[in-house]
């Protein structure tokens, strides 16, 4: 009798869970899950020296310092390159969560710069497999002109930079960033020096610890690759290499990296940059950012 009863109570538990489960793929079929935004897949707006998909919150300022030493080749003598140095100040500002604007100037041929960031489509869960970015800014050259006695157009100190970010957050560990790029200047060299500068910017960020993280990148030119910007010689473009680390503490995200590039904004490192991929061209840099806020709380700014 007791074996009877068992036998029951076993088919009773199985009919029992094969009609929950009938249940649950019913409404999961008529209540999908619904698209939840991805967040945090970058710790920066910068990846090293590439755009990342993040932008700066709604009324909040970011003030960021970038500095790049000179490279390591003459050893001791110059302090590993310490002794040499080039420095960007810049300030971007959340006109919105998904819009931003910036300002900068950095020492490279005394250029400011100003850009536009728009984050197009967010990553989410159950949703968009990826994150889509607009990236375009504006540069101006403030030397002083080689010939002055010619005649010299304030156009002629433009370039521009556009660019899609197209990024992943793979899981809390990796997260992937493909840029296509464009930069154009308004006035080379010559007219066999191209007006316009094509790449892909290739880049991976790898979690170590909660506030720690380790970030490369690749930036290769689509043309003019290895190529004299002049025909009759002058210097050799190459394409960018960076690895580095996001440090968090608090409101400041610090970024150490090594880099062959000493350009500090995208007409600089992506269509300019005049080291090759070698040791002896290593540079050592940091970005240091502190965010403000200024969004009402409790009545205070």
């Amino acid at each position: 009798m007791k074996q009877i009863v068992i036998i029951v109570v076993a088919i009773f538990c199985i009919n029992n869970a094969w009609a929950q489960d009938d249940l649950l793929n019913m409404l999961e079929k008529e209540n999908p899950l619904k698209p939840t935004p991805v967040y945090a897949t970058f710790k920066s707006t910068r990846l090293v020296n590439l755009q990342s998909n993040e932008t700066m919150k709604a009324k909040h300022l970011d003030f960021r310092i970038q500095h790049r030493f000179s490279s390591i080749q003459n050893g001791a003598y110059d302090m590993f390159g310490l002794d040499g140095a080039v420095m960007r100040l810049g300030f971007e500002y959340g006109v919105t969560d998904r819009f931003m604007l910036g300002l900068g100037r950095n020492t490279t041929n005394k250029t400011y710069d100003g850009f536009v960031k728009y984050q197009l489509v967010q990553q989410q869960q159950n949703g968009h497999p990826i994150s889509v970015g607009l990236f375009g800014s504006t540069a101006i050259s403030t030397l002083e002109w080689a010939d002055k006695n010619r005649d010299n157009f304030f156009s002629s100190r433009l370039s521009y930079c556009a660019q899609v970010i197209l990024t992943r957050k793979v899981n809390d560990y990796v997260s992937v960033i493909l840029s296509p790029t464009m930069v154009h200047y308004n006035l080379v060299a010559e007219k066999a020096t191209p007006n316009d500068v094509f790449a892909i910017g290739i880049g991976g960020s790898f979690k170590i610890t909660r506030s720690t993280r380790f970030n490369i990148e690749y930036i290769p030119r689509l043309n003019g690759r290895g190529q004299p910007q002049t025909a009759s010689g002058g210097p050799t473009y190459y394409d960018a290499l960076a690895v580095g680390f996001d440090i968090e503490t608090g409101g400041h995200v610090f970024q150490v990296h090594f880099t062959n590039s000493n350009g500090l904004i995208e007409q600089q490192f992506v269509a300019r940059n005049m080291n090759p991929i070698a040791f002896k061209e290593l540079r050592f840099g940091f970005n240091l950012s502190r965010t403000f806020s200024f969004e009402k709380s409790s009545g205070k700014w």
